[in-house]
């Protein structure tokens, strides 16, 4: 006659194995979301600028850098069913995104939607959008 220790750990066992396998096999609660970088279209290798939209998570992140020292600044839009974001930055310090607060947004957008970004140069605050650039991200 088998012990109760060892029925017990059978049992443990054949538990856990049909709850791997559930967990395995079951449908994700929710779609992920994307992670999309749209750059100013202003030709060549060398872009001026871009959009980051981080979707997917509790809040979504939003982005903008002016990455070149043209005397340029960087706009972008962000716009969804319900809601929208738009940022622009003018450092233009250095080819890579910063840390500052005022270049970053965090907003909560409705899963699966989808966000339309735009993004292009300007010659100052209100001056005329040029080299813009369009993508689509996922919530």
């Amino acid at each position: 006659m088998r012990s109760l220790r060892t029925i017990r750990g059978t049992h443990v066992a054949t538990t856990l194995a049909a709850a791997a396998a559930f967990v395995l096999t079951a449908a994700p609660a929710q779609a992920a979301g994307s992670t999309t970088v749209v750059y100013t279209d202003d030709g060549g290798s060398t872009r001026a600028g871009k959009a980051i939209f981080w979707g997917g998570y509790d809040q979504e992140a939003f982005q903008v850098c002016d990455t070149e020292s043209d005397g340029m600044r960087v706009w972008a839009h962000w716009s969804w069913n319900g809601g929208s974001v738009t940022l622009s930055d003018a450092d233009g310090s250095s080819a890579f995104c910063d840390d500052n607060p005022a270049h970053v947004a965090r907003k909560q957008v409705p899963e699966g939607a989808t966000v339309e970004i735009t993004v292009c140069r300007r010659d100052g605050a209100t001056g005329p959008k040029k080299d813009c650039g369009f993508n689509y991200g996922k919530a």
